[in-house]
């Protein structure tokens, strides 16, 4: 994983047209190729991101970027679309990298093991005849790995959030999502 810290502007084109103007941003470049921009403030969402498969080339600016006071550009491309992610970097503020290691993926304890027994327990609250599957296996990141199933509803996946808004359990717990 490379972490940069930058004075950046970004352009997106692809299936419509996005730009970021001039700040102070975090890039992420992920191992598996992936690009994420990120800024401080908002959401926890990036900004802007190319999602893998992609590459990336970093460039020198050309005259007129050069003169803009751009000092390198990353030219992200997606290898299926013809999606592109250009990053006109002004200043570089901090840039390091980090081997994480092979990710062992999200197992889910506490609050979610919880509520799905609960929903187990109470499956009859969706109506008669319903059953309730929960995948007992490690997920990696897929909060779809219950569902629950009634005459109305032959297939409802759910996530613990879901579950326990639907049944009327505290907004303490409704908040908790994996």
């Amino acid at each position: 994983m490379r972490v940069v810290i930058a004075e950046c502007s970004v352009d997106y084109e692809g299936a419509l047209e996005a730009h970021l103007p001039l700040a102070t941003r975090l890039l992420m470049m992920k191992a598996d190729g992936s690009v994420l921009v990120h800024s401080d403030g908002g959401s926890y969402k990036p900004l802007n991101w190319m999602a893998p498969p992609c590459s990336t080339a970093e460039m020198e600016p050309d005259e007129i970027e050069k003169s803009e006071g751009v000092t390198a550009v990353w030219l992200v491309r997606h290898r299926k679309r013809e999606d592109t992610l250009r990053i006109k970097i002004h200043q570089v503020i901090s840039d390091t990298a980090h081997d994480l290691g092979v990710d062992p993926g999200l197992v889910k304890e506490g609050v979610e093991a919880q509520l799905q027994a609960l929903l187990a327990q109470h499956i009859q609250t969706l109506g008669e005849g319903g059953r309730c599957s929960v995948a007992n296996t490690p997920q990696r990141l897929d909060p779809l790995t219950s569902s629950a199933e009634t005459p109305m509803a032959p297939r409802w996946p759910w996530k613990s959030s879901d579950a326990a808004t639907s049944m009327g359990w505290s907004n303490s717990l409704a908040t908790w999502s994996c």
